[in-house]
């Protein structure tokens, strides 16, 4: 798909470091610091329909100079994301590939006959991706604050109640139970899709994944997990995807002892870095015990949102 001075085509494995490499230029104009290393890339585009779902934009010199996804979530909601080049900005790059992703929302819409809403994810900072959504017809739904840690000094490992342990997650063994306390935990979560527990495992079976990273809270007297924290590390910090504890064993402490359990095994591993994303909205209250842990905001992301209907017959 061409346009002036750029052209459109869905990208190749050859493509991953490009488009890492793009993502950590936008990173750093846009959010400060880069936050995106090249098995990030991998691991999703593992489970990506390159095909029909992911783009690549490029100049003339078959440069890269943009870059958008759009995720199937759920039968209704679809998620969506892209950058453009800080230098190749205000030339159509990013109306191009809102374009394709709303004509792509509306192909799944025909294909499946069911209502779509597309949703677009931008830094809270950009006004020009902000006007460019707003006048598609999208609208702001949501915000998320991105937290961080520096780990100064070993910090001190979170202290558990009686009849709980932090234990490292065993392929074979825990599935079914993380799987079941992961859909509990997040139940009363904004949008929340509950995933088949094969979608759920898939992330378990990438090569990056380290048992060591997914951290169990278990009870011992009830034999089963109560919390979790499910984490990746990478070259440049430690991210915590997913952190909860099941609604019955809520207040007893045992989120701020995962995540202090966190910390001190990544500052062990020599990894210094922590960082979440959090609903500032959300309604457990995770804000403010990632405050209490020491964490502070680093940006803000913004969630925009356009609803496809279903064609009147």
């Amino acid at each position: 798909m061409n346009h002036l001075g750029f052209r459109l085509r869905h990208p190749t494995l050859d493509d991953a470091q490009a488009v890492c490499d793009l993502v950590a230029v936008c990173d750093t104009e846009d959010l400060g610091a880069p936050d995106i290393v090249l098995d990030d890339v991998l691991n999703m585009w593992s489970g990506f329909d390159l095909d029909h779902n992911v783009w690549v934009a490029e100049d003339e010199n078959d440069d890269l100079v943009g870059y958008a996804f759009l995720e199937e979530d759920s039968e209704e909601k679809l998620f969506s994301y892209g950058c453009v080049r800080p230098s190749a900005r205000g030339r159509g790059v990013g109306a191009a590939l809102v374009a394709v992703l709303e004509a792509r929302a509306l192909a799944l819409r025909d294909e499946s006959g069911k209502t779509k809403r597309l949703q677009g994810m931008i830094p809270s900072s950009c006004s020009d991706a902000a006007a460019l959504f707003e006048g598609q017809g999208f609208a702001p739904i949501r915000y998320f604050k991105r937290m961080t840690l520096r780990l100064e000094a070993e910090p001190a490992a979170g202290v558990l109640p009686e009849r709980f342990a932090i234990v490292p997650y065993v392929k074979g063994r825990d599935e079914q139970a993380v799987y079941e306390a992961y859909t509990e935990a997040f139940a009363d979560h904004w949008d929340f899709a509950v995933p088949s527990i094969e979608k759920f495992i898939e992330r378990t079976q990438l090569p990056t994944f380290e048992e060591r990273w997914w951290l169990i809270a278990w009870d011992s007297e009830e034999d089963t997990v109560a919390g979790f924290a499910l984490c990746r590390m990478s070259e440049d910090l430690l991210f915590i995807e997913h952190l909860g504890v099941r609604r019955c064993y809520r207040g007893r402490g045992l989120a701020l002892a995962l995540l202090q359990n966190v910390f001190a095994s990544s500052y062990r591993a020599g990894q210094i870095n922590v960082s979440l994303g959090v609903d500032a909205a959300n309604p457990t209250g995770a804000y403010r015990l990632y405050e209490k842990a020491g964490m502070k905001p680093e940006n803000e992301i913004s969630i925009y949102e356009k609803t496809f209907l279903i064609s009147a017959s």
